[in-house]
């Protein structure tokens, strides 16, 4: 190789040395909070603090994924260290839907409510918003979502771009933390925690202010103190990988399955201090996740021999809603084609619909090709939902099946960074990590093997996964790629990523294999 490993990454992340240096900096709570604010934070600050003294009734309404759970949790959590205790609610998917609706806010008020607060959700909800003021409520709302040309009549809005805080999307959760900063006065590392959850669970982009951040909470983590955290992330470090494997799974799982108001315990489970309360919630959300495994499991298998002669997959599956999307990903990953999965709501009269899409194709652009069958879509280019009528279902397929035609995807190659067998180290490890946290915008490294004797590889034991050890406590793992396909080739080239792996206490050095292609 020409350039040293290190020239390398500046190049596939294209920075140069001075900007890796600053990027990889330590960051402190002083530096962190320096140059932003948002606008208005001192009105919701003076909102709640009005209503702590007056012992008015606070309610707080979140939202039923991984980001609205942290943000409710950091807000429930904020106003109990006041001193006072709130009421709040994490709608159902499958019977309140999204957002809070008219019929609770007729709730809210009949309960005697003086200020509400949304998390997560609120910045559309022009006519609950506007039943709420008229009634006397004072309302307060913390989103992230889409700013639209008028915003709802609320007291205080706390919104990343409409405050004025900045242009890069960020999660409710760090919205919500950055509010219980200033509401309580101090740096919560708790909430911090809970906030850096969200951040990588709604697939925020990891620069600006998501990455310091991200930095900031992780390097500050303390395995031991924040026992909630600590069951869910089980044996894994506090990072973007754990929260990402681990935990917002888990906390997900929830929102996909349950169709009472139970899903609310979740909110106990991270602002009580109890461990009996919190070991006992544990269990019921490990169960849950594990119901979350099995159903998936149930629904690929019964997809496991379907083979769409068409240049999309569009299916009308019985399954939850809240599984449309894992289904829909494996079948994209299964054919690698767009791939959209349908489930049909409580009325019948409409199907829901989630989107998977391989790199090189735009979902968006497929749904606006649609849009004259569509009640309702959103998404980015890889992923997105929509609902359409029921009798609709078969013009839509014929539609998006066309769009796929006229948008034929090409063979994506990544973009990577080609690496000889012996700079796969200990070491360098190390090195890459230094560029980390990964995730949204800031993708981990894609590294490419080259010209690899395939008869020089071995493998698992009933030789349906490449094990070669290629130095001490460094091995190429390749998961599916079985010795029969392998022995068509002479040489290959191998793409993947490098990433440490531990087996019965070892640790060791793992180039994991995502794709295998002949040598030219």
């Amino acid at each position: 190789m020409k350039n040293s490993l290190f020239e390398r990454l500046l190049e596939y992340y294209q920075i140069d040395e001075a900007t890796y240096l600053e990027i990889t900096k330590p960051v402190t709570i002083d530096s962190f909070s320096a140059g932003h604010s948002f606008k208005d934070m001192d009105k919701a600050v003076a909102l709640v603090k009005e209503a702590v003294t007056n012992k008015d009734k606070i309610f707080i309404y979140g939202d039923y994924d991984a980001d609205g759970i942290m943000s409710t949790s950091i807000v429930v959590k904020s106003v109990l260290r006041l001193g006072i205790i709130p009421s709040y609610y994490i709608p159902n998917r499958y019977n309140d839907g999204y957002g809070i609706t008219l019929k609770k806010a007729e709730e809210i008020v009949d309960s005697g409510v003086k200020l509400v607060i949304t998390v997560d959700n609120g910045i559309s909800a022009f006519e609950p918003i506007a039943y709420l003021k008229d009634k006397g409520v004072k309302v307060l709302i913390i989103d992230h979502h889409v700013v639209q040309e008028k915003v709802p009549n609320a007291d205080v809005i706390i919104h990343p771009q409409y405050s004025e805080f900045g242009e890069t999307p960020t999660s409710a959760g760090f919205t919500s933390f950055m509010f219980s900063w200033a509401l309580l006065g101090y740096f919560d590392k708790y909430l911090s925690s809970l906030a850096a959850i969200s951040v990588i669970s709604d697939m925020m982009p990891l620069k600006d202010y998501n990455r310091s951040f991200l930095r900031l909470v992780i390097a500050n983590y303390r395995n031991g103190e924040f026992y909630p955290i600590d069951l869910l992330k089980e044996d894994q470090p506090f990072d973007e990988n754990a929260i990402g494997l681990k935990i917002a799974p888990k906390i997900n799982a929830l929102g996909r399955l349950l169709d009472d108001n139970s899903i609310n315990y979740i909110i106990r489970y991270f602002v009580t201090s109890d461990h009996d309360k919190i070991n006992r919630l544990h269990a019921w959300i490990n169960d849950l996740n594990e119901k979350r495994k099995a159903e998936s499991r149930t629904a690929e298998e019964a997809y496991e021999d379907y083979v769409s002669n068409k240049a999309a997959i569009v299916v009308h599956s019985d399954i939850k809603e809240g599984l449309l999307g894992i289904l829909a990903n494996q079948l994209c990953s299964k054919e690698h084609k767009p791939a959209i999965v349908f489930t049909e709501e409580i009325d019948g009269d409409i199907l829901k619909g989630s989107c998977r899409a391989p790199e090189g194709f735009n979902v968006i652009d497929a749904f606006n090709y649609c849009s004259d069958l569509l009640i309702t879509s959103g998404g980015h280019a890889l992923a997105g939902g929509c609902s359409i009528y029921k009798k609709d279902f078969e013009e839509f397929e014929n539609r998006f099946v066309e769009f796929v035609e006229k948008n034929p995807i090409g063979k994506f190659i990544p973009k990577h960074i080609e690496i000889g067998l012996t700079e796969i180290d200990e070491e360098n490890y190390k090195l890459i990590q230094s560029f980390s946290p990964f995730g949204e915008s800031w993708k981990a490294p894609v590294f490419q093997i080259k010209h690899i004797k395939a008869d020089s590889l071995t493998y698992s034991k009933n030789n349906e996964h490449i094990l070669t050890y290629i130095g001490t406590g460094v091995r190429i793992t390749g998961f599916n790629f079985p010795k029969s396909m392998m022995k068509e080739y002479n040489f290959v080239d191998m793409l993947g990523k490098i990433r440490t792996s531990v087996y019965r206490d070892q640790t060791s050095i793992e180039f994991l294999v995502k794709e295998v292609e002949e040598s030219k």
